[in-house]
């Protein structure tokens, strides 16, 4: 349906529709909100997060005059008390509100929460007089419309569009559920925080039930895989007893695994999950040898620059005298580096290229690739994985991280990405103690720095920000290490390393502090994978409240990498109802387990690549029991009701949509 039939959308409005990928009223309808302002409760201060929205009720203590800044710049201010705390109100260029404003009445206030100079702030707050909101109540939708079309407007487009359209439904034929009209109206105008819940899963069933079924039509056909192992795994007998330990049972096991479905009849998509010290390195490298001795090419993928030289230097020497022809290819590689090896690779006489995101270039072309694997998967995107899959027709495919991301735990879950979990090495992981502290106990932590570093040892201090930003008080890396230097670690040799470095300076850091010259050093999360410094022995995350459960435990993977060495991650928080979620890492050491707990909390997301418009954030969250149920409703569709299914609209979508997307 043409988007001038809803009522008020004329000609000019259309392109400014057009801009935010809106082409039709489904387009329209599907457009959901990106998050949802809830008014029917107020907020805990306690609790809250620099940079939320609020609701709180509350008195106004006083009321500064209207001052004159400058040309059409004015503003007034406000104390407020709330919760027994004070915050500034602020006003700007709304002169016409003063009057409205009385000291000593009580008032609901609406706003973002910041902070300036240690006192909280609300700029240009909505407010309503009265201990009660009765305009300030209710679920506000908020939409993706990048300033070009007001919210007001955009739901009423999103009203009309829902009056006129049609709703079939793939699922009513097997599943029992409300109508799917319904689902979008509890969406995109929800009374209560279970509308949004109950209408968000809907349309979340819907969509994933066809994504599977999509994939099932996919999956079944496309051509059988053609690459022939056909050799024992004897043939790795030798390179497996060459290495300087023995294997542990478990990477036995996924050797196995892996070489199990090299010889299958369908491409493997698979991951390796494993903790600090199991040694998923070594797992992936054998198989590397397996699949060169079948006459394949190999290709190694790592996010970074740091961890793609190591993984160079182990395969060097673990692979020395084994037959295989190794090269590396990253971002800083000289031209004529990369000239060699991409004729290497070209001609088949290099067969196990390494490298971060260098190896999926345009020009990068492999004789006959066979096998890729890509290392720390969570920092990669969709793309990426697919990009470097496309380079070889069933290209088969190992995953690997201690924290898999929640689409890879979605997808093991539908069973498209099988699983080999590998058992520690040794007990490293039981060295590492972690704790989670508040505001009163950095000075402390500060000095017991101090401490390891007098021992010898070094130390990580990470921050959720390269620098400032106005009005989060958020730690920033920069501003840290001009404190420290400054302050509590005066005549201690400082680092500062994050992502925007250029690569000569990050090395030269990195360089140093694996020397032990550079005893702490300040980052972002740049050093969450890849570091291998044997000496660190205290990780101490700043605003840990900001990060996931999954890099945290990344983070905490950086230290304790010394058989024996006593090692500390500490968490630090100013929000007391974060410290429960971050004690959880306390209580497991099982990256895999935390990985799990991380996709339930968050969701498992987009886990086909495929995210249209809205997140819906907590409320619109993908989880576990909603994939399997789509994935029983996507089975049941392909085996009773195959041929009206694939008439849907929506599956033609995904089948075009779904055929060049990675799963693995």
């Amino acid at each position: 349906m043409n988007l001038t039939e809803v009522k008020g959308i004329g000609e000019k409005t259309v392109p400014k529709l057009n801009k935010l990928g809106i082409y039709s009223t489904r387009d329209l309808i599907d457009f959901l909100p990106r998050r949802y302002w809830d008014m029917t409760r107020f907020s805990d201060l306690e609790n809250t997060h620099l940079g939320d929205y609020v609701l709180l009720s509350g008195r106004i203590f006083s009321v500064t005059k209207v001052q004159y800044i400058r040309r059409n710049m004015n503003v007034f201010k406000a104390t407020y008390l709330s919760q027994g705390r004070k915050i500034t109100l602020t006003w700007f260029n709304a002169p016409y509100l003063h009057d409205k404003v009385v000291a000593g009445e009580e008032y609901v206030v609406w706003g973002k929460l910041l902070e300036n100079k240690g006192a909280l702030t609300l700029s240009n707050p909505s407010f309503e007089q009265g201990s009660k909101g009765d305009r300030l109540s209710g679920i506000t939708p908020i939409y993706p419309t990048k300033n070009i079309i007001a919210q007001p407007t955009m739901a009423k487009f999103i009203r009309g569009a829902i009056e006129k359209e049609q709703f079939p439904s793939i699922i009513e034929s097997v599943c029992k559920d409300m109508p799917l009209r319904q689902g979008y109206i509890l969406s995109h105008f929800p009374h209560v925080r279970e509308d949004v819940i109950s209408g968000r899963r809907r349309i979340n069933k819907e969509r994933i039930s066809a994504q599977l079924f999509s994939y099932k039509i996919l999956k079944q056909g496309r051509a059988p895989k053609v690459k022939c192992y056909g050799k024992p795994i004897d043939i790795i007998s030798d390179a497996i007893a060459a290495l300087p330990y023995k294997l542990t049972p478990s990477q036995n096991s996924a050797i196995n695994d892996i070489i199990s479905d090299f010889n299958g009849g369908e491409k493997m998509n698979r991951l390796l999950a494993g903790d600090v010290g199991s040694g998923k390195t070594v797992v992936a490298l054998m198989a590397a040898v397996y699949a060169v001795r079948c006459g394949y090419q190999v290709a190694f993928m790592a996010p970074t620059e740091i961890l793609a030289r190591q993984h160079y230097d182990t395969a060097c020497k673990l692979l020395s005298g084994q037959g295989v022809s190794i090269g590396i290819l990253t971002g800083v590689s000289s031209a004529i580096e990369k000239k060699g090896i991409k004729a290497a690779v070209k001609s088949g006489t290099l067969n196990l290229l390494i490298g971060t995101h260098s190896v999926i270039g345009d020009k990068v072309e492999f004789a006959n690739l066979g096998f890729i694997i890509i290392d720390e998967l969570q920092r990669f995107g969709v793309r990426h994985k697919s990009t470097l899959e496309n380079k070889s027709e069933n290209v088969d495919v190992l995953v690997m991280s201690a924290t898999p991301i929640p689409r890879a735990m979605a997808l093991t879950l539908y069973g498209d990405l099988k699983l080999s979990s590998l058992q520690p090495r040794g007990s490293m992981a039981d060295n590492i103690q972690t704790k989670v502290i508040g505001d009163d106990k950095l000075a402390d932590v500060y000095a017991f720095i101090h401490k390891r570093i007098e021992c010898g040892e070094q130390a990580y201090i990470v921050c959720p920000l390269v620098e400032d930003s106005e009005g989060l008080e958020r730690v920033s890396a920069k501003s840290l290490y001009a404190s420290l230097v400054a302050g509590p670690f005066r005549g201690v040799n400082i680092g500062l390393v994050y992502s925007s470095m250029k690569e000569d300076i990050k090395a030269d850091i990195m360089r140093r502090f694996y020397a032990g010259e550079i005893k702490v050093l300040v980052a972002t999360t740049v050093i969450e994978v890849g570091i291998d410094c044997k000496s660190a022995s205290v990780m101490l995350v700043l605003n840990a409240d900001c990060f996931g459960l999954a890099t945290l435990h990344q983070l905490r993977g950086r230290v304790g990498r010394r058989e024996g060495l006593k090692s500390y991650c500490i968490l630090h928080t100013s929000i007391k109802g974060e410290s429960e979620r971050l004690k959880s890492l306390c209580e497991s050491k099982d990256g895999f387990e935390i990985a799990q707990k991380d996709a339930d909390m968050r969701g498992y997301g987009d886990f086909f690549g495929l995210r249209q418009s809205g997140g819906g954030g907590e409320w619109g969250k993908i989880d576990s029991e909603l994939i399997l149920e789509c994935r029983n409703i996507a089975d049941k569709l392909y085996k009773e009701h195959l041929e009206e299914t694939m008439n849907f609209e929506i599956v033609q979508k995904y089948l075009t949509t779904l055929k060049d997307v990675s799963l693995s």
